[in-house]
C-alpha cells in the first residue's frame, strides 16, 4: 500500500490537467490580442500626444459633432470599420471617452465592424451585391448611432 499512495501523489490533480489545456489553447487567442491591440494603443498614444491625432481629425470635428463624439472618435471608428472590434476598443482605449460616447461608438460599431473582412465573406455568398449589404449595415449603425446620440442628449441634459 504505501507504493499506491506515492503513486497517487505523483499524479497531478485533474483540474491541472484542465487548467494547462486552457492555458495551451488560449495561447493564440491572447497572442492575437497582443499583437493587435498593443500596437495600436501604442500608436494612438503616441498620435495624441504629438498633437498628430487632433490635427488629423479636426477634418472630420462636424461630422462627429453630430454624433455627440470629438473629433478624435474617428479613428475609433474607422479602426473598427476597416480592422475589427479589438482596434477600436485599443484606439479608443487612451481618449478618455465618457459612456455615453463608448455608447454611442458601441452601438455603431455592434452594427457596422470589420467592413472590408466581412465585405469579402458577403461577396462569397451574394456575388455582385455586396456593396449594397456594406453601404445598409453602414447607415443602419450611423443611423442608429445619431440616434442613440440624440436620446441620450436629451436624457443627460
Amino acid at each position: 500500500m504505501p507504493h499506491e499512495s506515492a503513486n497517487q501523489s505523483l499524479t497531478a490533480p485533474p483540474w491541472r490537467k484542465g487548467l494547462q489545456a486552457g492555458i495551451s489553447r488560449s495561447k493564440g487567442l491572447i497572442w492575437f490580442l497582443l499583437k493587435t491591440i498593443l500596437p495600436l494603443y501604442i500608436v494612438t498614444e503616441i498620435f495624441k500626444a504629438s498633437g498628430l491625432l487632433s490635427y488629423i481629425s479636426s477634418f472630420l470635428a462636424p461630422v462627429m459633432g453630430l454624433f455627440g463624439l470629438p473629433a478624435e472618435a474617428a479613428a475609433v471608428l474607422t479602426a473598427g470599420f476597416l480592422v475589427n472590434l479589438y482596434a477600436a476598443a485599443a484606439v479608443a482605449a487612451p481618449l478618455g471617452l465618457d459612456w455615453v460616447q463608448v455608447s454611442v461608438i458601441g452601438l455603431i460599431l455592434g452594427i457596422c465592424h470589420s467592413l472590408v473582412v466581412e465585405g469579402a465573406v458577403v461577396r462569397g455568398l451574394v456575388p455582385g451585391r455586396h456593396w449594397h449589404l456594406t453601404a445598409l449595415r453602414l447607415g443602419l449603425g450611423l443611423g442608429a448611432g445619431y440616434a442613440l446620440a440624440q436620446l441620450l442628449r436629451v436624457i443627460s441634459s
